[in-house]
């Protein structure tokens, strides 16, 4: 092992003796409202209902949580967006994305049918912290950017979007951040228990066989206060079984044929049915015995488990076998409509099977010991395991070698979608044969591919903070303290081929095939087989080699096994003070803070490289060298937000920050594959520079994006009704990572056999990687956003119990990394409009809801789990619901709700560059989902 930079032994032992010293110093003391969850004063307290001018109590629901927004909005020293839930359990989506993706300048992604991945004023997921009462999450994917379909809306209570940081807030990103808060029992009026019951259906037929259409959702919640509402407590359960349902065309893209003109190179056109099934806890304990000490203790845990079942055929034409038939037609220099014959066609049958828990704990402990000092101690723990097992059987209509070819019709239609027809029947169990009709292995009895990534992720993080009221000048009160952060993240990638155990090409056997699969949906008549994939493998059916350490297994399934394992672990020690500022300027009573942090990374990777060399005598084994490296430095962060209310409650709020977003993991710790020059080859050239040694992977030594912003918000409020807003910002990105070529030591690392054929390479150890590096250019992101969020009974009497909210943001960018090239920026939409129409009166609701967000570039996950970068068109979601609660009367307490996810079945799809929308490289249909929801309340 070659250690470069090793100082993190004793991260974890630190962090506990902080946090024991925090209780110690704090159990003996019986608090102001925490800031890392919502205090009463900032809207988030949600009673049994809202409260009129003249006292009379009458909403609840939709304009209940409307208001409660609105004043969230209102009272935040920051720039924010809020969703509020007018009750514990009472978010309308399916997933908390979908209520975010409604806020003015937030947008969201589909993948697998739902919102999943949030972008903030045109910056990518990669650009904003998400937290869950003010702590940042451990990520289930590979990289930082949670997924949302891991926390159930159900025990969601308030949804706050920071546009603007301050000092105070120890996790923040360069975009914005996302808090994610669950109940505070304290602040209920009374005890509340609700029950509820979900059926959802999807509007697709069953794709693959055996697999629901339909799913259930339920849960239950419980709000108490004992002892004189000096204790109080909250425990929910979530379950859910959600189906989803796709038909998907995936061309392999659009090479020129000879005649010049383009044509669609290959294709896997494909059906999909998956579900996702999650089990959800939620506790809090909250003490308050007296108005010295304050205690609040929450706990999360979510069991989540998807299985993808992907059925599909793939056909290679220009780039694989196929040869374009005379006779063809052209259309605006794309071929448009022929045949290929002799295509390769590919059935595969495809699995997914992810398991991934989260469990998160914290605790907060407040004490005031006089009337001018709090203290205040929050530790917590956020974990994530995840387990995936893919599976990739591939079968044809032929034993290897002898695969039976086929003659394939092709037409393009609508939107650039190519429908194909193909000729041979792979629906015949007795002529389709488990094999490897495509040769994508070396071995005759290659039937397919398994992968088993692990990612675990755990942050622990101690903060200390002291504030002080202060009397006299422009301040009202200073916060200071310390954070620590300790995260480690690990994926560990194990993977190997799928090979028959007695033959070239195999049948299904009969106790696995469970039917044949509809392929008219891509234009092929004939169907295909389904089988149980994963039933086959767990019964020992294929023997399953190492890709690792098989000496038989194509090099580079080794080499992309050894990138994909990895270990990366960094703490942060962030110092920050902020003055609250409540003064008078020119006659205009001003409130805001103004703070700076200091943050100071300590950062180690540890990496695997190998140059595919085996080790002598044991060709079994790939030779590996497990480098650790790293880096430290300190960023500082300004931060000033101001807000002038003005007459005729207007306000008036100006920011300045310097923002962060930290790098992504697998750019900072991917493993790499070096390769090295022989004394018989041309040296590697790089500008002037010749040298020997050359590797891809990823570069421990990245720091993060940084950006300078600049923001005004002009905001008129109706009373807690309504308001209209009109915001503008400018971010000024002062650093950004983009793929470079980086100087790398490659002392120690192993030469290839025989290592006299390298004595050039032996005597300079100096190289390049390939990889991910921070550069000096950057470039800006800016935009408007308007929003109007109006009741009816503001307009006329008559419309009362009706309202809109409307908001548009329009942005744009331009970055130039390296201070020459220009690059788009990931996530960012020049267009994102946000509509909702509502009504709410005497029990009965009803809300539709619209999101159009134009073309961007995405950040698209593959089917191994990495991401890669897609244009994804514009799209149009709409969204609905009706219910009725029923207020008085023996059923008081029954509420009903019917809700339709993607009303009018609007694709997701994603093209070959940027405007070039008729060359499609994925467009997937999901159908129209309805939830019918039953609760029950008991008073």
């Amino acid at each position: 092992m070659i250690t470069r930079y090793s100082k993190h032994k004793g991260a974890g032992l630190r962090l506990r003796l902080l946090g024991c010293t925090a209780l110690l110093a704090l159990a003996a003391a019986p608090a102001f409202a925490q800031d890392v969850v919502p205090a009463p004063d900032s809207g988030a307290a949600t009673g049994e209902a809202a409260a009129t001018d003249d006292g009379v109590i009458v909403l609840r629901g939709i304009r209940k949580g409307v208001q409660d927004a609105i004043t969230a909005k209102k009272r935040s020293s920051s720039i924010i967006e809020a969703v509020s839930a007018e009750d514990i359990g009472k978010l309308p989506d399916s997933s908390i994305a979908e209520s975010i993706a409604r806020l003015p300048g937030i947008a969201a992604q589909r993948d697998k049918g739902r919102a999943q991945t949030l972008s903030i004023r045109g910056l990518g997921p990669d650009f904003t912290v998400t937290t869950l009462n003010g702590r940042e999450q451990a990520s289930t994917n590979d990289n930082r950017s949670v997924e949302y379909d891991q926390y159930p809306s159900e025990m969601i209570q308030q949804v706050r979007v920071f546009k603007t940081p301050d000092a105070g807030m120890t996790f923040q990103g360069l975009a914005g951040t996302a808090d994610l808060s669950t109940v505070r029992p304290l602040s209920y009026a009374r005890r509340s228990l609700s029950v509820s019951g979900k059926l959802e259906q999807n509007s697709l037929d069953e794709q693959v066989p055996g697999q629901s259409t339909s799913g259930n959702r339920y849960g239950i919640s419980y709000v108490d206060q004992f002892f004189d509402k000096t204790v109080g407590v909250a425990i929910g359960y979530s379950h859910n079984k959600t189906p989803f349902q796709a038909q998907t065309h995936e061309p392999w893209g659009y090479p020129t044929y000879s005649d010049g003109n383009m044509v669609i190179g290959g294709d896997k056109s494909g059906i999909q049915s998956s579900y996702y099934e999650r089990d959800s806890i939620m506790g809090v304990l909250e003490l308050k015995p007296n108005d010295q000490f304050h205690a609040t203790f929450d706990l999360f845990h979510s069991d989540f488990h998807e299985l993808q079942t992907i059925r599909r055929l793939e056909y290679g034409t220009v780039w694989g076998s196929g040869t374009l038939q005379p006779g063809y037609t052209v259309e605006d220099g794309r071929i448009t409509k022929g045949t290929f014959n002799g295509v390769t066609t590919i059935v595969e049958n495809y699995t997914n099977d992810r398991n991934a828990t989260i469990d998160n704990v914290g605790a907060n402990l407040v004490f005031k010991p006089s009337d001018t000092w709090t203290l205040e101690a929050d530790l917590s723990s956020s974990k994530v395991e995840r387990s995936d097992l893919r599976l990739e059987s591939t079968a044809g209509t032929g034993p290897a070698g002898s695969v039976v070819r086929d003659n394939l019709s092709f037409e393009t239609v609508d939107d650039g979608v190519t429908q194909l027809s193909s000729i041979l029947d792979y629906a015949d169990f007795d002529k389709v044969y488990l094999t490897d009709p495509g040769g994508w292995g070396s071995p005759l009895y290659r039937a397919g591919y398994v992968g088993n990534p692990e990612v675990k992720d755990e942050i622990s993080a101690v903060k200390l903070a002291a504030k002080r009221i202060v009397g006299g000048g422009p301040f009202s009160q200073v916060t200071f303290g310390i954070n620590l952060t300790d995260r480690t993240k690990t994926k560990h990638q194990w993977q190997g081929e799928l090979r028959n155990k007695t033959a070239a090409a195999m049948v299904v056997p009969e106790a696995f095939r469970t039917g044949t699969v509809d392929t008219s949906f891509w234009g092929n008549p004939n169907g295909m087989i389904s089988y149980d994939a994963l039933g086959l493998y767990r019964s020992g059916f294929w023997n399953v080699v190492d890709a690792r350490v098989d000496p038989n297994a194509n090099t580079g399934d080794r080499i992309f096994d050894i990138t994909q394992t990895w270990e990366m672990n960094e703490q942060l020690t962030t110092l920050f003070v902020k003055a609250d500022i409540d003064t008078t300027l020119f006659g205009v009573p001003v409130l805001g803070n103004v703070g700076l942090q200091s943050i100071t990374a300590d950062q180690e990777a540890n990496q695997g490289f190998t140059n595919g060399a085996t080790v002598p005598g044991d060709p079994t084994k790939l030779i590996v060298t497990q480098v650790k490296d790293g880096a430290k430095y300190t960023d500082l962060l300004p931060s000033l937000n101001l807000n002038f209310s003005l007459p005729n409650d207007l306000s008036l709020r100006v920011a300045a920050a310097t923002t962060m977003a930290r790098p992504r993991m697998d750019d900072m710790a991917g493993g790499t594959s070096y390769n090295v020059a022989a004394d018989t080859a041309p040296p590697y050239v790089n500008g002037d520079i010749t040298y020997y040694w050359g590797a891809g992977g990823g570069n421990p030594h990245l720091k993060p994006w940084k950006a300078n912003a600049y923001d005004v918000s002009l905001e008129k409020y109706f009373g807690r009704k309504g308001y209209v807003s009109f915001a503008a910002y400018y971010k000024e990105l002062t650093s950004y990572i983009y793929y470079q070529s980086v100087a790398t030591d490659f002392t120690g690392f192993p030469l290839p056999t025989p290592a006299g054929n390298y004595t050039r390479a032996d005597a300079n150890r100096r190289g390049y990687t390939g990889a991910q590096a921070n550069g000096d250019g950057g470039g800006f992101v800016r935009g408007v956003e308007f929003t109007a969020s109006i009741p009816g009974d503001l307009l006329h009497e008559n419309l009362d119990g009706f309202g809109f909210i409307f908001s548009a943001a329009l942005n744009n960018s331009k970055i130039t990394p390296d201070g020459i090239h220009a690059v788009p920026l990931p996530g960012l939409s020049p267009k994102v409009i946000n509509t909702t129409l509502y009504y709410e009166k005497r029990g009965f609701s009803a809300r539709i809801s619209q999101r159009y967000r134009a073309a961007w570039l995405g950040q698209v996950p593959n089917f191994d789990s990495s991401l890669g970068s897609q244009w994804v068109d514009e799209e149009t979601v709409v969204d609905a619901q009706v219910g009725y609660n029923f207020e008085d009367g023996p059923l008081k307490g029954l509420s009903l709700n019917l809700s339709a996810y993607n009303l009018t079945d609007q694709p997701f799809r994603y093209y070959a560059g940027e405007g070039q929308t008729q060359n499609i490289l994925k467009y997937e249909n999901y159908g129209t989902t309805y939830l019918l929801s039953v609760g029950y309340r008991f008073y």
